[in-house]
């Protein structure tokens, strides 16, 4: 029963710097989510006089690359899913895994909107979406799934320039920012264009994903090199985006912002680098204690972190909402708070794993998409 969680689908070894990665990156999640739900507005970074709150502003700070992260590893394990039966050529194999693809993205996608009503904002339809359009480009040349990568962002942020311009004019676009998922159009424009996670430019990372995944021993033997250029090209991004600030006006600074949510192309790319390169730090943490007994609880922790997921946003709901235990006082509290819930739904997801081999979640996942 020990190892099954790692295992994947295909037989082979769960990659132990991936599992790692996610639960590494499921704390950052944690944190920034509690902070921003438990002190709202109070938590943003313009409401701040001290350099370090304002950097960790839950929608603007240094933790944003967390989700970023969980996007990225997304798309490299559908990589390594859909390798084997890409690779082969096989019409009967792809076909097979295509079909794998697309029951998990619909599982995703509507467990994901029922979810939203317990916790707005959740990751999971946009997760299920990303599944479904993986579905189709799996087997993209990589050049065809570059210019995918492309066309996202540079869409994201021609939309960010026009709802700029519009604003400026006096024209409301609230109608592209639906409050309810009330009609089709609604449920479009909430998982592609606005919102958390969407698609445009989202997708993006989850495509960087997919490129790492497919090319995953030269990532691996390569992470040095590529994380120094990673750091390279987040450094680059947010000077440009900082002088942008200083220099020049308000139409320039929205295009050049690093804000996620604006949507920019300095954004993406800044935040691309950030997740791969967060990924090969892990990786190369994990590769010099592969024998280290933390990492092997680390390992099967990270394959349990839907349910992990899920977990911390009734926990929140509880103690909060129901229990009123905890009351807005601050980034200290929040943080302390997401911590203690890291750590306890760690230590749930180790003992469960090892007695009963999958997470629930990740069992039910595993039974209805293949």
């Amino acid at each position: 029963m020990y190892e099954k969680t790692l295992i994947t689908r295909s037989g082979t070894a769960r990659d132990a710097g991936l599992d790692v990665t996610r639960v590494i990156a499921l704390l950052g999640i944690i944190v920034v989510n509690y902070h921003g739900y438990l002190n709202g507005a109070q938590a943003l970074g313009y409401n701040q006089s001290n350099l370090l709150l304002r950097l960790l502003d839950p929608w603007n700070g240094i933790l944003v690359f967390s989700p970023v992260v969980f996007v990225v590893a997304a798309g490299i394990g559908c990589a390594l899913l859909t390798n084997a039966a890409r690779e082969s050529e096989d019409a009967g194999a792809v076909s097979t895994m295509r079909w794998v693809l697309v029951r998990r993205g619909v599982t995703l996608l509507l467990a994901g909107l029922i979810f939203d009503w317990i916790w707005a904002g959740t990751i999971l339809p946009y997760f299920g979406t990303y599944f479904l359009l993986a579905s189709i480009i799996f087997t993209w040349r990589p050049r065809a799934i570059v210019t995918l990568s492309l066309t996202a962002t540079l869409g994201a942020a021609a939309l960010s320039w026009w709802r700029f311009e519009r604003a400026v004019d006096g024209y409301s676009t609230a109608w592209l920012s639906p409050r309810w998922i009330v009609t089709p159009r609604n449920l479009v424009f909430r998982l592609f264009i606005d919102y958390t996670h969407p698609v445009l430019p989202w997708f993006t990372y989850f495509c960087a994903g997919l490129l790492v995944g497919r090319a995953w021993k030269t990532f691996v033997d390569r992470r040095r090199l590529i994380m120094a250029a990673c750091a390279a090209v987040a450094a680059v991004s947010f000077t440009i985006s900082a002088l942008a600030l200083h220099l020049s006006d308000g139409l320039t600074q929205h295009l050049l912002s690093t804000d996620p949510f604006r949507r920019g192309i300095l954004a993406t790319v800044a935040y691309t680098a950030i997740g791969v390169g967060f990924i090969a730090l892990v990786v190369t943490f994990v590769d010099r204690r592969r024998s280290n007994r933390w990492v092997g609880v680390a390992q099967r922790v990270g394959a349990s972190t839907l349910t992990m997921y899920v977990l911390h946003a009734f926990v929140y709901n509880a103690v909060v909402n129901w229990w009123s235990w905890i009351d807005p006082t601050g980034f200290d509290v929040a943080a302390l708070f997401g911590l203690i819930t890291w750590t306890c739904l760690v230590i749930i997801a180790f003992l469960w794993t090892n007695r009963f081999g999958r997470a629930p979640l990740e069992y039910v996942l595993r039974r209805i998409g293949g």
